[in-house]
């Protein structure tokens, strides 16, 4: 059996991007045949300087959106990562076995570096991120473009690891199979969709109300030629509109162009926003229905299984160091 490692950031509301683009994938990861661990890296967000009260909000509300998204807890562990000692533990000890020139020359640290200044969390994540990885002994990781080179830093750490102190770490793989949807900002379609954006009218959230749905795609951006193509580099605005009915309904792209062919793109627009609502209400309902001690038998539970992973693994990995 595969173990999985997966983490997300609780940087503010989940929105549209995350669901398709991450947790529907972990969804149905949870209903195949691996060990998944799920988890909320809010030591990753600290790189931000968050507020502390938004940042705890955060925390519960993606916790819940993970369990209402309908991961199956039977096979999946969904925890948070400052619960769980061992990730910073083992990051300390990984540090080692990372060079600075590396960590320097990660496009996340250049591109951050600009907007939060260039302190050692920022040069250091990578770091962690292994860490979180390698805890659980995971051998599969599904991460997008974005992250692969971070995926490969760890696979680097994992087998310097492995040849100074023998087969401790398996070297992890990037998750095979159809990969998420890489959402754009419904309104700057060559941007992301954002939790930290400032446009809040390019970005679907995942208890945004249904009327406001369908108000941000009928506003979305697209371009004169009203032809549904996809065509992501002269047509960025309906490429993405595609991207999300596709993810949605689970479609190829061609698929979505042969369905809409004959489509304007004010037709489009609606039917994209009403495959979405339809997508939304169901996850909508079931972070209502979440109770306060529904929730707790599951943190409860979860952690307990993540620590015991991963104590596990610190055992090996210090007696392998001589500092048990």
């Amino acid at each position: 059996m595969n173990t999985v490692f997966s983490g997300i950031q609780p940087s503010g509301l989940v929105h549209l991007g995350n669901l398709l683009g991450a947790i529907n994938n972990w969804v149905k990861l949870s209903n195949e045949n691996s060990k998944n661990y799920f988890c909320i890296v809010d030591l990753h967000s600290l790189t931000g300087l968050p507020n502390k009260n938004d940042l705890k909000k955060s925390i519960n509300d993606t916790l819940k959106v993970l369990v209402a998204s309908g991961i199956n807890t039977k096979t999946s562990v969904i925890y948070t990562q400052s619960n769980l000692q061992e990730h910073a533990y083992l990051s300390w000890i990984l540090s080692n076995f990372c060079q600075v020139g590396e960590l320097q020359r990660m496009t996340q640290f250049k591109e951050k570096a600009s907007s939060f200044g260039t302190h050692s969390g920022l040069l250091t994540y990578p770091i962690l991120m292994a860490s979180d990885i390698l805890i659980h002994k995971a051998n599969e990781v599904p991460v997008g473009d974005d992250q692969t080179q971070h995926l490969e830093l760890t696979r680097n750490i994992a087998e310097r690891f492995n040849t100074n102190y023998g087969e401790i770490f398996p070297i992890p793989e990037k998750t095979s199979g159809k990969s998420g949807a890489r959402l754009m900002s419904l309104r700057h379609p060559e941007n992301k969709m954002s939790k930290s954006s400032d446009d809040i009218n390019g970005t679907i959230y995942f208890n945004d109300e249904k009327d406001n749905i369908l108000k941000k795609f009928k506003s979305s951006v697209t371009d004169s030629e009203n032809i549904v193509r996809y065509d992501p580099k002269n047509k960025p605005g309906i490429s993405n509109l595609i991207e999300i009915y596709a993810a949605v309904n689970d479609k190829e792209i061609s698929e979505t162009e042969k369905e809409f062919e004959n489509s304007q793109y004010g037709e489009f627009k609606i039917a994209v926003a009403e495959t979405v609502i339809d997508y939304l209400d169901p996850i909508k309902k079931n972070f209502d229905d979440l109770t306060s001690d529904n929730l707790e038998d599951i943190v409860v539970s979860n952690l307990k299984s993540a620590k015991d992973s991963a104590q596990k693994t610190i055992i090996e990995v210090e007696e392998a160091l001589g500092i048990s």
